[in-house]
């Protein structure tokens, strides 16, 4: 339990990890104010795991990329070298394959100016998933296409020496959603090599009931992967409610850990396999 004043977030954060043995490597931005980086510098000391430096290249809320001077003066505040860094580029929603051309080549520009610079790794994190359900036809599978993916893709074919590494938000929005009321219909985020098939089912029966139905859909489908139930933790309990083995068929938090889990499981293994998530 920490007490009396730990300082910002960051400190206090530090603090309750390092008093449970997790080591810690803080996010920062050059545009952060001198006392966020100077709290950032002493978490740094203490957990020396070095940092993740995140620049915005989003189409929604592009930021301009540092300068040498700025870099090299964010270095020093830190008191790092750029081998102790992860460079993170975060380009946001891609909602269409005309935002896929627009980003990947604001992204390679970014990579290149940033190139002087031998950072510990790059990645390049972007996400496609709407932003909610609404609208979405009930009772059947609706394909969302993985723009995110098809970003990384054509960045990486234009890098093939130093391609970055992968990141995504999974199966949610980038940008934090309103806070919606209610409780929502029974669904699932499915990935799939290259979309989501989101399914979506009407609320007949009692509680959360209709997701048993919505499973047995789902592991009865095309979509259901050859592995089945031995892909991901998530699997196996969707593969428990199509065959009615739980006595719940869990509600919003259930749902999105369970499609969470299916995602991370798909796109390592195809990272490890094809080459692309």
């Amino acid at each position: 339990m920490l007490e009396g004043d730990a300082g910002g977030p960051t400190a206090r954060l530090s603090e309750s990890l390092g008093l449970r043995g997790v080591l810690m490597c803080p996010v920062v931005r050059w545009t952060d104010p001198a006392h966020a980086l100077s709290e950032a510098a002493r978490a740094i000391a203490a957990h020396q795991s070095g940092a993740c430096l995140r620049l915005s290249l989003a189409a929604d809320s592009p930021g301009p990329l540092p300068d040498h001077r700025t870099i090299r003066d964010l270095l020093r505040a830190l008191d790092l070298e750029p081998e102790e860094v992860d460079l993170l580029l975060d380009a946001g929603p891609v909602a269409s394959s005309t935002i896929v051309g627009r980003l990947a080549h604001r992204a390679l520009a970014a990579l290149a100016a940033l190139s002087p610079w031998r950072w510990r790794s790059e990645c390049i994190a972007a996400g496609a998933f709407p932003v909610h359900l609404t609208g979405f036809p009930r009772g059947q599978a609706t394909a969302i296409a993985r723009h995110d993916a098809q970003f990384w893709r054509r960045v990486v074919g234009s890098c093939p020496d130093r391609p970055p590494d992968f990141g995504d938000f999974g199966v949610t929005h980038p940008r934090m959603p309103p806070r919606s009321r209610g409780t929502p219909d029974p669904n699932m985020r499915y990935t799939t090599l290259d979309d989501w098939q989101v399914f979506v089912y009407p609320r007949v029966r009692a509680g959360n009931d209709d997701f048993f139905v919505l499973s047995a859909d789902l592991v009865g489908s095309p979509y259901w992967p050859t592995t089945g139930a031995a892909t991901s933790w998530g699997d196996a309990r969707l593969k428990e409610c199509a065959l009615r083995q739980r006595p719940k068929a869990g509600g919003r938090t259930e749902w999105r850990a369970w499609a969470t889990s299916h995602h991370l499981a798909v796109v390592t293994s195809n990272l490890t396999t094809l080459g692309r998530p």
